[in-house]
């Protein structure tokens, strides 16, 4: 077993993921991409950055197997949320009233 590890620059990083350096530097600052900082310079570990991209890759979770007519095909999902909104109808017709009410000057 080989228990060397091959150690990457910024730059041969950025390479390796086929990325724009500084977008590796700004991963790697937010903990989302494993490296280290020796002096001023990031240093990464290839096998770190292949195990990132693995990660990056869909799960087989996420992995659907459909059935159709004897037909068998992948198909995939995403767990969707929806944002905004408002959750009844009522509660909708009230704000839209409230935002369409005209203004009026009480004093006549």
């Amino acid at each position: 077993m080989n228990t060397t590890s091959t150690t990457l620059s910024l730059d041969q990083a950025a390479s390796y993921l086929n990325c724009n350096k500084e977008t590796v530097r700004r991963l790697a600052q937010a903990n989302r991409l494993p490296a280290g900082k020796v002096g001023r310079k990031w240093i990464y570990i290839q096998r770190d950055l292949e195990n990132y991209i693995r990660k990056q890759y869909s799960t087989y979770e996420s992995v659907v197997q459909v059935v159709d007519n004897d037909e068998e095909s992948l198909c995939q999902y995403t767990l969707e949320t929806t944002s905004g909104g408002l959750n009844s109808l009522h509660q909708m017709e009230q704000e839209y009233d409230a935002l369409l009410r005209l203004k009026t000057d009480n004093k006549r």
